[in-house]
């Protein structure tokens, strides 16, 4: 098959001019979503809205959420086959690099969850430092911060204001 599929995504981008509240509301009617769904695509993350679309389809998607205010982003549905599939979902051992999870494709993807980002050579050496904490204390919460002994009196000061006045508002 060689027609090229597409994706639809939408991140919580609304038409200029448009109220974000009636673009919900809109959106709801569209999909027929809860008001907690609809919010959930307001997040700021690109969210899936349709997957594997013809061209055609995706165009009508794409315009029918503009005519409501919302602003969605077409992109090519990426074609997994078997044995990439699989190597995809299993996980990679802690010493793939950056390097090595770079897609020919594109030029970039994301190394997979708990790998090395960065190669030994690239790492920074870390120095720990035993600080001496023993004189500190931790007083409990809502207590008071100074002792009785670290405690001064404040001075009380008379302040003459007769010469002072409140004006009426104008």
């Amino acid at each position: 098959m060689s027609d090229q599929q597409f994706d639809i995504f939408f991140r919580g981008d609304i038409v200029a001019g448009q109220a974000v509240a009636e673009v919900k509301e809109r959106l709801g009617k569209l999909f027929k979503l809860e008001a907690a769904q609809v919010e959930g695509l307001f997040s700021g993350r690109p969210t899936a809205i349709r997957r594997n679309l013809d061209g055609a389809s995706a165009e009508k998607y794409q315009q029918a959420l503009l005519k409501i205010g919302a602003v969605a982003e077409l992109r090519a549905a990426k074609v997994v086959d078997a044995p990439a599939a699989q190597a995809v979902a299993e996980p990679s051992s802690a010493s793939t690099s950056a390097a090595e999870s770079v897609n020919a494709e594109d030029g970039l993807s994301l190394a997979p969850a708990g790998s090395d980002v960065l190669r030994p050579d690239e790492r920074s050496k870390v120095i720990t430092t035993v600080v001496d904490v023993s004189a500190l204390a931790l007083e409990p919460g809502g207590g008071e911060i100074l002792h009785e002994g670290e405690k001064r009196p404040a001075e009380i000061k008379q302040v003459d204001t007769s010469h002072l006045e409140v004006l009426p508002p104008r």
